[in-house]
């Protein structure tokens, strides 16, 4: 038997209207509108004001990508990421006025330690469907959210300044700092004048070289400050992507060149 949660989305199923909103005052009018039972926020992008927050008749929830409270803000897959943590997930809550800091109704956990982003977000895309439902039922029966716990982090916005690679850090560290930003925006070094998006790439902590130096090509290995990078894939500026060894032949690659 389908839950209420599933019922009322089967309900609603082909009546969808878009509403595109520029400011608080647009989005409290349309809210008014509408009259809405209740929001689902999706990367809205727009901290809500009270005034809207309280139009919907069961208020609004959020779904965001981390298990909150840790890495509240806007990059939350790639924060978790570069620092290494082994698990994320999602997180539905009661949205408020603050940034990420409402109530909990539901989580799913999710093991990202060999993910990059893109494919942690597609995760997450799907088992979030199922936190929203989740979170709908338990707003069905009047059950209360439960307040976060734990230390709070931020995940800030990320900057252009940390796409680039720096060949002179730890190779897990830019193992992370590649799979972080993979598929898109891309972490990239230059060569021979050109950007070369890295994106796939291993740890080979027993290979020694100078800082950026190709160490092999096919392989393609690239020195760091303490071992190597395996180079799965990559792209060119203008160019598609590819595998290392395709780039590598297209560019004559030498082992000696270097990465800067």
């Amino acid at each position: 038997m389908e839950s209420k949660a599933q019922e009322l989305v089967s309900e609603l199923d082909g009546l969808h209207q878009i509403f595109t909103v520029a400011n608080q005052e647009e989005l409290a009018e349309t809210l008014r509108r509408v009259k809405a039972d209740l929001v689902v926020a999706i990367s809205f992008g727009m901290l809500v004001r009270q005034e809207s927050l309280v139009l919907p008749k069961h208020g609004w929830i959020n779904l965001h990508f981390s298990l909150l409270p840790k890495f509240r803000g806007a990059a939350p897959v790639q924060r978790a990421i570069l620092a290494g943590e082994n698990f994320s997930g999602v997180t539905v809550f009661a949205l408020d006025e603050g940034m990420d800091t409402g109530a909990i109704y539901s989580t799913r956990e999710l093991p990202i330690a060999d993910m990059n982003s893109g494919a942690a977000l597609e995760v997450m895309a799907r088992i979030g469907s199922e936190a929203v439902l989740e979170a709908i039922e338990l707003i069905s029966k009047n059950s209360q959210p439960i307040a976060q716990r734990g230390e709070p982090t931020l995940a800030k916005k990320i900057s252009p300044d940390e796409l680039r690679i720096s060949f002179d850090r730890k190779v897990d560290q830019i193992e992370r700092q590649i799979r972080a930003f993979a598929p898109k925006p891309g972490a990239w070094a230059m060569f021979k004048g050109n950007r070369v998006k890295f994106l796939a790439a291993q740890v080979r902590p027993g290979a020694n070289g100078s800082i950026g130096e190709v160490i092999n090509v096919s392989p393609l290995l690239v020195a760091a400050k303490d071992g190597a990078l395996l180079i799965g894939s990559l792209q060119e500026a203008g160019k598609r992507i590819m595998t290392s060894e395709e780039w590598a032949r297209g560019v004559r690659l030498q082992v000696g060149e270097k990465f800067e």
